[in-house]
């Protein structure tokens, strides 16, 4: 079958990793997805400035051209999640056109050709602002010290993941998985890699030799340090929740628990007294029913 007898491209996303397992479906659903981030929504200065009517023609796009199986609210919510990367992506493309310009006028006389006059005027105007610049210029000098750098590329970590582990026929701890991703035939991408890896691989051996209970992956987070709500090293997909998300999560879960006992109780409390009430109905009803039986007085 081919799209013209109303074929689409199917894509399973993991809901336990958060995107696509499989490399072409990984890939298809990307590259799809930079369509849309280039043409079919406004590129906003951040994502928090897209409303709901915004994305629509997102997803009106995005189901003419994929099948996401079982595509429900959870879904739709990693499949934004990813937007949102891929917007990120466009949008630094975007800022290196205009800082090829030397001043704000002559980048608003060239228009990219995937914007229109307005969206690419309010862009010039948010990179034109000194507070703006000033931050843009503090990140480009901690991406210049960036140390770790991986070998993927645009590909997702999740998907060579799988495709190792299936391979294997098991589960890949943080270690195993670290030299797939930052080092090409024997070659690390940086020293600081090879340093970090010997790093974990000593203490793996030390934890073996004194009897400790730490796992590979406790050696990973403590070589490489530990950030909440990511892991390091293992670029964009899962991210481990963060202290403060599980201590918000299993609060909410205390206070559900306690509506519901709440509930429960005014749901007996109500039970109760419409059983008081009917007897107290029927208790009414035979006084009435006695008092006219009686004879009348002479």
């Amino acid at each position: 079958m081919n799209r013209r007898n109303g074929y689409k491209y199917p894509v399973h996303i993991s809901s336990e990793k958060r995107r696509p397992l499989n490399r072409g479906q990984s890939a298809k659903l990307s590259n799809t997805l930079g369509i849309i981030a280039r043409e079919h929504i406004p590129m906003p200065t951040r994502w928090t400035k897209l409303g709901e009517d915004d994305l629509l023609p997102a997803f009106d796009y995005l189901s003419l051209k994929l099948d996401i199986v079982g595509l429900d609210r959870e879904k739709k919510d990693m499949v934004l999640d990813l937007l949102k990367n891929r917007t990120r992506n466009q949008r630094y493309k975007l800022h290196q056109h205009f800082l090829k310009h030397p001043t704000k006028e002559e980048a608003l006389l060239d228009v990219p050709s995937e914007l229109n006059e307005e969206n690419w005027e309010s862009l010039c105007a948010y990179w034109s602002d000194p507070k703006v610049q000033e931050i843009c210029e503090v990140n480009k000098r901690n991406r210049n010290k960036l140390s770790i750098l991986h070998n993927q590329g645009s590909r997702a970590f999740v998907t060579l993941l799988d495709e190792l582990e299936e391979k294997e026929g098991r589960q890949l701890n943080k270690v195993e998985f670290f030299p797939p991703t930052h080092c090409t035939n024997g070659k690390w991408t940086t020293p600081d890699c090879e340093v970090k890896y010997n790093a974990m691989q000593d203490l793996q051996a030390k934890s073996i030799e004194e009897g400790s209970s730490m796992t590979p992956n406790e050696c990973y987070d403590k070589i490489m340090g530990v950030k909440s709500g990511y892991d390091k090293g293992f670029g964009y997909g899962p991210k481990p929740p963060s202290k403060a998300s599980s201590t918000s999560t299993r609060k909410l879960e205390i206070e559900n628990a306690q509506l519901k006992e709440r509930l429960g109780e005014t749901e007996s409390e109500v039970a109760d007294l419409k059983a008081r009430m009917e007897n107290q109905e029927k208790l009414l009803n035979m006084l009435l029913a006695q008092q006219n039986m009686q004879p009348p007085n002479i």
